[in-house]
């Protein structure tokens, strides 16, 4: 199976498709399975299920936790309910818990987790799309398991990074063969061309459209940068009232 274990759609904040869009631009590349991860915001199972029926490919519920410009990120495939910590041992235990698999997104970037195997991670995404830095960093000492994401916020991003995983096509398949190591990362990272088209889509859907919502966002971004800064405790992305209290709309 050919699956990019790392998608956002726009229902993260920086990102511009849909979810519907996402999945049919999947299907039109050959991918057989995607993760939709967006950030502090679980994939609904119902929608992942009823995406993956009209057209034919595994949708997989993920989400990629972390305050999105301050705080390490994680993601966590398969879960049933959304969770955020500030204290990476407790996320990584309420994912296995919930009989989920972690993943350690971009290792080495500014945002990633470098410890991932000594953190107990269940995999290390060692090709990221958008992060050839991260990528060239990693060295898995322990060989914990490898996947591939395109880290894709719009869909010229995606198509160029994915993994091949041994499973039978079911979700608990894909969570079994990624915790088996039965996994490879392959692709390569996003031309350079087409991980630039991503700012005038979003320019275009995320500010233009919503110039409200994007002053916002950005305001609270600072804000915690600040935060950071003085030593204040800035708030965690779930607290963000573009998150908090949102409900997913039809696909």
């Amino acid at each position: 199976m050919k699956v990019d274990f790392h998608v956002h759609t726009s229902r993260s904040v920086d990102a511009v498709a849909s979810p519907r869009q996402v999945v049919k631009y999947a299907k039109k590349l050959g991918l057989d399975a995607i993760a939709i991860t967006d950030h502090n915001r679980l994939f609904p199972h119902a929608l992942a299920r009823q995406l993956s029926r009209e057209f034919g490919l595994l949708v997989i519920p993920g989400m990629e936790g972390g305050n999105i410009a301050i705080r390490k990120h994680w993601i966590a495939l398969g879960i049933s309910r959304p969770f955020e910590s500030l204290s990476i041992d407790t996320v990584l235990s309420f994912i296995r818990n919930e009989g989920g698999v972690s993943v350690a997104p971009h290792p080495h970037a500014r945002l990633g987790y470098a410890d991932y195997a000594g953190l107990g991670f269940d995999a290390v995404e060692s090709l990221n799309g958008s992060e050839p830095q991260s990528n060239a960093l990693v060295r898995n000492t322990r060989n914990i398991p490898e996947t591939g994401g395109s880290d894709a916020h719009a869909l010229p991003m995606m198509g160029y990074t994915w993994t091949l995983v041994e499973a039978d096509g079911t979700l608990d398949g894909v969570l079994e063969a990624v915790r088996g190591g039965r996994c490879t990362p392959r692709g390569t990272t996003i031309p350079f061309l087409d991980f630039l088209r991503f700012y005038p889509l979003y320019v275009r859907h995320r500010i233009l459209c919503e110039p409200g919502a994007a002053l916002s966002r950005a305001c609270r971004v600072i804000r915690d940068i600040r935060a950071l800064g003085t030593g204040e405790s800035p708030c965690t992305a779930v607290e963000y009232p573009w998150i908090q209290g949102e409900q997913y709309p039809s696909p």
